[in-house]
Parts: structure tokens; sequence; C-alpha cells
């Protein structure tokens, strides 16, 4: 019989210091858009630093930049840049900061932070999932996926058209999905600030 002292803990990464390869991570979203559909896109740019203690208790800061959304539109992208939503010419970067504590047992992980976006903060959670680890040319790497949701009124992001029967345009629920590739960090990797 499994029990907490002897069950096996479920971390976020191994001990160390860990960052983002943005060549190889995606931090998407998706939002409810006429009542008929869903636009999804992605940012870029991202840069985040996880460190991770010998207990299993992660540490994340992370940012995004703006400018780099991409949701397969680019006339749709400098709307979303412009001063009524996300203002990217004062508020150039999305920011997280939060942590990770491991669990004895299951899949998952409860990733609790702060949020920062066009100058507002708030609290979120992600559920993350660690992935497996690939080993080539004398490194490490390893993949995470999490996803949550937010309320983009929260942000500040309250640009609404509404329709004649009632309801938005654009849905207010907003959902995140990041799969990301970490390396061991050798460098000074700086974060864009917010």
């Amino acid at each position: 019989m499994t029990t907490l002292a002897n069950a096996k803990r479920v971390i976020l990464v191994p001990p160390g210091t860990w960052a983002v390869d943005p060549t190889r991570s995606t931090v998407g979203f998706e939002v409810r858009h006429l009542k008929l559909m869903h636009v999804r896109g992605c940012f870029h740019v991202v840069t985040a630093v996880i460190s991770c203690d010998d207990e299993g208790a992660a540490s994340i800061a992370a940012s995004i930049r703006v400018a780099s959304i991409d949701s397969g539109d680019q006339r749709r992208d400098a709307r979303l840049c412009a001063q009524d939503f996300f203002d990217a010419a004062h508020h150039p970067a999305i920011s997280f900061a939060g942590e990770s504590q491991p669990v004895p047992t299951g899949d998952a992980l409860t990733v609790r932070g702060t949020m920062s976006m066009r100058g507002v903060s708030r609290p979120i959670e992600l559920r993350a999932e660690p992935g497996g680890a690939h080993r080539g040319n004398g490194h490490v790497a390893l993949r995470v996926r999490a996803e949550g949701a937010l309320s983009r009124r929260d942000f500040g992001l309250d640009w609404d058209s509404a329709f004649a029967a009632g309801g938005l345009v654009i849905d207010d629920r907003v959902v995140l999905r990041l799969d990301v590739v970490l390396v061991r960090r050798t460098d000074d990797q700086g974060f864009l600030r917010s």
C-alpha cells in the first residue's frame, strides 16, 4: 500500500535552474468570438526561468513581449496592441511570478502566482503537467505543459462591442495554454519589463 510518506513526489522540474527555449515553446491563448468561433493565437517572444530546490519547490519568473502576438491576422494583432486593448507602447510586456509545490500523487501540479498585464496585477492559477526529458548533445531538455484561464476585464482589457440581442462580441474568459521546453540555464538571461 502506498502512503503519503513513501509516495512518489511529482515535481515541476528537477533541482536546478531552467530557462525556456523560445524556439521550441508556445504560449498560446484562445477566446470565443461572435459566439460562433474561437480565436487562437500565441506570443513568440517569451523569456522564463524556473528554479527548483532539492525538496521540489519551484519558483517561476516569466515575461512575454506583447508585440510578438500572432493571432493569424495582422490587422487584428495591430488592434490588440493598440492603446484601447494591450497598449503595447506603454505596457510592452506581460509578466508572471509564481511558485509550485510538489505533490505526493497524481500527474499534475498547481502553479500559483501573479500575472501583470497593462499595469494591473492579479492572482492566477495554472494546472501544470511535467512531460518527459530528452538528452542529446550533452544537454537535457524538459517539457512542461500548463493550462489556465483568466478574465480579460480583470486586467483592464475591457474593450467590448455588444450584440443587439445581448452578449459580447469577444468573450471575457481567455484560456491560456503553455507548451514549453526547458534547458538548464547557463547565463544571466534578462527579462522584459512590464
